[in-house]
């Protein structure tokens, strides 16, 4: 009964493990946040369910090979993400399932092994890897690989109270490649699972990132579809810890840079989300230091030690 009893209990713990992987494709290592981020995406689309967890499975165990039971990896459950985005895109992008999960497979790998290389050279600059690993092998892939059917146009949008909040909502489904306000609702509810607040500032990215692209000229039914607004949720929960003033600065450098890659024909997936982290954290940093140093050079004379 005992061994059964630890075998339970090891399962549950894999498993849990397991579900705050996935959860911090959005930032939060919470198991329930986890498992909301995959009902979202379950009730988007099945097919892009599979390939999540193909993602996830497929980091899981490249990490297990390549790194350390102790380390950051493994302890903080950072092994799944950027796996599962890459394959996430590997079925967004190509119709034939079967060429998809193949692609999907060793994308995953890839980026969860480019994952490690990253970590340890953005440490030099303590800055973390987000999703880049995602990103940049999916770009290495897409040209070669990915379908270019005609996307029909959006049909005619109600520009209602109850759409903006819609839009809000969908905003957040594009994270894991989804669509919609289900989607995003069911992934609002794994932050607020996770922290009340984080589910404020991802809708709050979310609607403002919309208002943005709309001042920079976006159509009125791409806006209300959501899918303006997913890379500045997510600034919005990188930066949030940092403070208000750096949330809403990291919103609008990512719109920025969304603005200029659609302008560019260029497909950006989370980029803006990860290099306007990067710069909002490097300038609270800079801020701090020449806080401190202000502080340090007003003290007078007689309180400076020797």
């Amino acid at each position: 009964m005992s061994t059964v009893l630890r075998s339970d209990a090891l399962l549950g713990g894999t498993l849990f493990s397991f579900a705050r992987s996935i959860g911090q494709i959005i930032l939060q290592r919470n198991a329930a946040t986890g498992a909301l981020v995959l009902a979202g995406v379950l009730c988007a689309s099945p097919r892009l369910a599979c390939g999540l967890l193909i993602g996830a499975l497929a980091g899981k165990v490249v990490t297990l090979i390549a790194e350390p039971a102790d380390s950051p990896a493994v302890r903080d459950d950072l092994y799944g993400f950027n796996g599962a985005l890459a394959a996430l895109a590997a079925f967004t992008f190509i119709r034939d399932t079967s060429q998809a999960a193949a692609v999907a497979i060793l994308a995953a790998v890839f980026a969860t092994m480019l994952a490690g290389t990253l970590a340890r050279g953005l440490s030099r600059w303590n800055l973390p890897i987000l999703s880049s690993p995602a990103i940049i092998v999916t770009w290495c892939w897409m040209p070669l690989l990915a379908d270019r059917g005609e996307v029909g146009a959006l049909g005619p949008v109600a520009k209602s109270l109850d759409a903006l909040i819609e839009a809000a909502f969908a905003g957040l489904a594009p994270i894991v490649f989804a669509s919609g306000a289900l989607a995003g609702g069911l992934i609002a509810v794994g932050l607020l699972a996770a922290r009340p607040a984080r589910a404020g500032w991802a809708l709050t990215g979310s609607a403002l990132g919309a208002a943005l692209h709309g001042l920079g000229g976006a159509n009125d039914a791409v806006l209300l579809s959501g899918a303006c607004g997913f890379n500045a949720a997510l600034v919005a929960l990188a930066a949030a810890p940092l403070g208000a003033r750096h949330a809403f600065i990291g919103i609008a450098v990512a719109v920025v840079i969304e603005r200029i890659a659609d302008s560019a024909g260029i497909a950006a997936l989370t980029a803006p989300f990860v290099l306007a982290s990067w710069a909002v954290i490097a300038l609270a940093r800079r801020l701090e230091a020449a806080s401190r140093n202000n502080v340090l050079h007003s003290r007078p004379e007689s309180a400076v030690e020797p």
